[in-house]
């Protein structure tokens, strides 16, 4: 009975415990991008078409916990009134990109809550090799993320937005 009981303590023990291998989920999911955006290069405005796709990998290892969250968008854009009505004009249309992303560690295991903002850095550039149109710009776009028990809570929550010409 002595030996049994010393026999299960050794195993118990962090000495002869087994390293379990990391455990990976991912969230992936494309979602339909259309936003009209301010354009400080001319004090007009630029309707966005194009897709985003989002990327959460959530890992959970004998070293803690890790929660790895990207974005990246493309597509397209025209010029546009204030109210998105397109405006004809003889310049090409912006090309659209962007991303982001961020990994945090957690050594203690998941976390019941954690909020984390981000910001996207956009880019629309006109789509010509003809001529200079010297008004393409970026926007940089700050999101602030929520997760409970190691999964996202609600959608993103936009906080700014900031626009230059570049």
């Amino acid at each position: 009975m002595v030996a049994t009981m010393v026999f299960a303590s050794l195993i118990a023990s962090p000495a002869f415990a087994q390293t379990l291998p990391p455990t990976t989920v991912n969230y992936s999911f494309d979602v339909p991008l259309a936003k009209v955006i301010p354009n400080p290069c001319n004090g007009g405005f630029t309707l966005v078409n194009g897709t985003a796709h989002v990327a959460i990998a959530a890992t959970t290892s004998s070293t803690g916990f890790e929660l790895a969250v990207g974005l990246s968008g493309s597509g397209t854009g025209i010029d546009v009134s204030a109210t998105g009505v397109p405006i004809i004009t003889s310049l090409p249309q912006y090309i659209y990109d962007s991303s982001f992303g961020a990994t945090t560690t957690f050594p203690d295991g998941v976390p019941d809550y954690f909020e984390r903002t981000l910001v996207a850095n956009d880019y629309l550039i006109r789509n010509s090799t003809q001529f200079s149109t010297n008004d393409s710009y970026s926007m940089n776009t700050t999101f602030r993320l929520v997760f409970t028990n190691g999964s996202p809570a609600a959608v993103p929550v936009l906080e700014s937005v900031s626009v230059a010409c570049d």
